[in-house]
């Protein structure tokens, strides 16, 4: 196997198996989310309720307490512009004095009188009677036709302006010195009517969601009126997200009902469920009351509380990158300290090959020692010199080889020698036994009696003939012994024929 293919397999298994650990985390962690959602969606949704139902107590209780107040009978029995005003605004600061510190005062507080004409409001100089009434002369707040003709303490939400949505609380103020006509069935006397209004603005309903550790939105008519959901950086409301709601309402993406359903707001998936926002009367409201039309809908996000998670996806991806990384850099660094030691055998080889039968190999490396003292075991037992551990050694700690052989050495073609009918007709044993001996004596006569066994010098003669005759291209190359100025070396004759 390649190390190409190699590489390519440990990447593959890695990548695999970082991949799977991935998926794996990410589906366990996905349902968790996905639980963890609904959980807190469950437990929103109850709260919501029961939040909004306690603020239409307290409005309506608010509207009850003030209607029962003296100045306010004063002030709609009164013909007098000034005592009108005087009066109500008594009854409005006693009312606000009185509540607890702390208290999250109304944003409207205002006093009607029977024909729904607005004749006063908290810490508003001058209002327009009629500012309630539409055309045809008729109360815009519908709990207001409902109470200015019955006594019935009603708390409803109430869609001001057609973009505030008010949560209301309308009391009847009754005069309790008029006498009671016998055919009035109410036996009391209704002169007019508080009216006390919270406005659900997106602040409020920020700290509703402070409250339900989930975001809401309050809406109208299948329009978002006011959210939870802020810009990045800032505390303004991101009107961008409400919008988005609002389209998922009229598409029935979401409904008014208790129904979970799965939905993606900007970037963020959630789970949302509607509810209906409560309304309630003292006493059973006529048939032709206006129909509930506003609602709530809470907003669990989906993965919010998976940031371990995503921290934990992430480091799988990260120690999957690092574990392929160092898997690679250690197969590159392995495959160059291979291939180094590779280099340097196959170097010796080369130069064996080339007729360097005096090399020997040095220890390259762990990996391949073995291979390189196995070679030079086999080249000792081939050329009959000592093996590895019985060698000499000179005063410098190199081996001391013996039987060396000196071959003459030609770039070009050597000259045709006059007896190379000889040499070609003579037998190859006779030829190499004639060599070794002429070799051997000429060796002492010129004083350098070397020991080199005829294995030895035969070998050396055959690698040298094939190399020679690769250069030379011919058949077969014998050598004579030559002697110039006392050193013996083998000169090569190349035989074509």
């Amino acid at each position: 196997m390649s190390r190409t293919v190699i590489i390519a397999v440990v990447a593959a298994v890695i990548a695999a198996l970082t991949a799977i650990a991935y998926f794996v985390t990410s589906t366990s962690f996905d349902e968790r989310a996905k639980k963890d959602a609904d959980a807190q969606l469950t437990r929103a949704y109850q709260v919501v309720q029961q939040l909004n139902q306690l603020k239409g107590i307290d409005v309506a209780n608010k509207a009850e307490r003030l209607a029962a107040r003296a100045e306010f009978v004063k002030a709609i029995k009164t013909d007098s512009e000034a005592e009108r005003s005087s009066q109500a605004r008594i009854g409005f600061q006693k009312f606000t004095s009185d509540e607890k510190q702390g208290d999250v005062k109304p944003d409207i507080i205002a006093l009607i009188d029977a024909t729904g004409n607005v004749l006063a409001m908290h810490e508003v100089g001058s209002v327009p009677t009629k500012i309630w009434k539409n055309e045809k002369g008729e109360t815009i707040l519908p709990a207001l036709n409902v109470v200015l003709g019955r006594k019935v303490i009603i708390s409803d939400i109430w869609l001001k302006d057609e973009k505030s949505l008010m949560k209301v609380g309308v009391a009847p103020v009754i005069d309790p010195d008029a006498p009671v006509n016998p055919k009035d069935v109410e036996g009391v006397s209704i002169i007019g009517a508080i009216v006390v209004a919270y406005a659900q603005t997106a602040k409020e309903t920020q700290k509703d969601r402070a409250l339900l550790g989930t975001d809401i939105a309050y809406y109208d008519n299948k329009r978002v009126i006011a959210s939870s959901f802020t810009r990045e950086g800032s505390g303004e409301e991101d009107t961008a997200k409400a919008k988005q709601l609002t389209d998922l309402l009229t598409n029935g993406a979401v409904g008014d009902n208790a129904t979970k359903q799965r939905i993606t707001v900007g970037d963020v998936d959630y789970i949302a469920a509607g509810v209906r926002m409560p309304r309630s009367a003292t006493r059973a409201l006529p048939d032709t009351y206006a129909p509930i039309t506003a609602g709530a809908i809470v907003l669990a996000p989906i993965g919010q509380t998976g940031n371990t998670g995503s921290t934990v996806k992430l480091f799988i991806l990260l120690l999957g990158g690092g574990a392929l990384a160092i898997a690679l850099l250690g197969l590159y660094l392995d495959h160059r300290r291979l291939v180094a030691q590779v280099d340097q055998v196959e170097t010796g080889v080369t130069e064996i090959i080339n007729g360097n039968l005096d090399r020997t190999f040095r220890p390259v490396g762990p990996e391949l020692d073995g291979l390189s003292n196995g070679l030079n075991v086999m080249l000792a037992r081939l050329l009959g010199r000592p093996e590895p551990g019985e060698e000499e050694f000179d005063e410098e700690g190199n081996p001391i080889m013996q039987g060396r052989v000196e071959f003459e050495e030609s770039e070009g073609q050597p000259a045709v020698d006059p007896d190379i009918a000889a040499l070609a007709q003579e037998s190859e044993p006779d030829y190499y036994k004639r060599v070794y001996t002429e070799y051997v004596s000429a060796r002492k006569a010129t004083g350098n009696p070397d020991e080199v066994s005829f294995e030895n010098f035969i070998a050396k003669l055959k690698v040298n003939e094939g190399k020679l005759k690769a250069q030379y291209q011919c058949q077969r190359v014998r050598f004579r012994v030559l002697t110039t100025n006392g050193k013996v070396s083998l000169k090569p004759v190349p035989i074509f024929a």
